[in-house]
């Protein structure tokens, strides 16, 4: 199990058979191409990332992997945090592939929230890269949010949306509505990854079903 003393692993130990929907690609990196020296440069770090953790990913370290000297990355990336943002919006292209996975239909949203967890258990470090770190550029609740600057909020937002449509969630705002289904998953992720829960991961991944129920069962029409 996760704690706040233990190194954070590359992956959980989720059995795969838990997961309804076909497995993505363990992680997607970008193509190495000389011609695209910024591509190659967080192709780099993704790499450093995924093998060390955040810690381990500095302009030198991914200067080295790359081949050149450390000052020449400061033309392609202003500085570490402008270069780690890209390794974020590199996740969120990979989360949206999790998230497009379950077809549409009345329990889309909860399979949605299903894939949200198994990209949490499948690419821990970047969930925390992209979830639990400090960053100058973030996307800020409602403007962003409605302006559909996030790919992965929106299509879940589109989903809750969907669903409220067809009659499967009771009328209500389908943007604070994502927000209350997003936080409360991303909450739950959060607190075991930090190490606030006993167990392992199937006893948290069946805790999360429970819990996600309850939050769905309650915006479902009729109830």
């Amino acid at each position: 199990m996760l704690n706040g003393k233990a190194a954070i692993p590359s992956t959980f130990n989720i059995k795969p058979s838990t997961f309804p929907f076909p497995r993505s690609r363990r992680f997607t990196l970008f193509t190495v191409n000389t011609v695209n020296p910024r591509r190659k440069i967080v192709t780099a770090a993704q790499q450093i990332h995924r093998r060390h953790g955040i810690d381990a990913v500095s302009m030198r370290s991914v200067a080295a992997a790359v081949g050149v000297t450390a000052p020449s990355l400061y033309r392609h990336f202003r500085d570490k945090e402008e270069l780690l943002g890209a390794l974020v919006e590199a996740g969120h292209a990979q989360l949206e592939e999790y998230l497009a996975a379950p077809p549409p239909g009345p329990r889309r949203v909860s399979a949605m929230m299903r894939q949200f967890l198994r990209f949490a258990f499948d690419h821990t470090r970047l969930y925390e890269l992209m979830f639990l770190s400090m960053r100058r550029a973030v996307r800020h609740f409602p403007d962003d949010f409605a302006a559909g600057k996030s790919r992965t909020f929106e299509l879940l937002r589109q989903a809750v949306a969907e669903q409220m449509k067809g009659g499967s969630f009771r009328q209500d705002d389908p943007l604070e509505t994502t927000l209350t289904i997003w936080s409360h998953a991303h909450g739950l992720i959060s607190m075991y990854t930090l190490g606030r829960f006993i167990g392992g991961d199937d006893e948290f991944l069946r805790y999360y079903d429970r819990s996600m129920r309850r939050i769905l069962n309650g915006i479902r029409k009729g109830r």
